[in-house]
């Protein structure tokens, strides 16, 4: 099963290989998964999101959308709507967010913001991941 733990763990490998300290912290993963309520954390940035059920992550995918306007460099916000649908009914479900009905196991969502300057960076963290966690709902990478 793929942890946050594990996820940290490999992350902080590919950094300890590719992030130049010359460029100040590396990015992290947010602490917590953001559970279908409030703002996407890192909705603003370009990055990488891991989709979870429960406790394992079952995807990892990348958000690097330039975007325009106001919405400029938002790639991970622009990306991961195809997950999620507004809640029509709050009644039952406190959450203002549904997953899809296709991804209707998720039950969070983590993100890791890159800076503006580093974004691509974002699509090589993914590959690595892919590569070594081989999430289970990753089909082109999965081996």
């Amino acid at each position: 099963m793929i942890t946050k733990d594990l996820l940290n763990s490999v992350t902080n490998d590919f950094f300890s290989r590719y992030w130049n300290p010359k460029n100040g912290d590396n990015p992290t993963w947010e602490k917590s998964e953001w559970n279908f309520n409030g703002t996407i954390p890192n909705h603003d940035k370009q990055g990488c999101y891991a989709l979870l059920k429960n406790d394992e992550v079952i995807y990892i995918g990348v958000g690097i959308s330039k975007g325009s306007g106001i919405y400029k460099n938002h790639g991970l916000g622009f990306r991961l709507k195809r997950y999620f649908k507004a809640n029509k009914n709050l009644q039952l479900n406190p959450n203002k967010y549904l997953p899809t009905e296709k991804w209707q196991e998720l039950t969070g969502i983590l993100t890791i913001g890159f800076p503006n300057e580093h974004f691509c960076l974002a699509s090589a963290l993914e590959i690595y991941l892919i590569n070594y966690l081989n999430p289970s709902r990753n089909k082109s990478f999965n081996k």
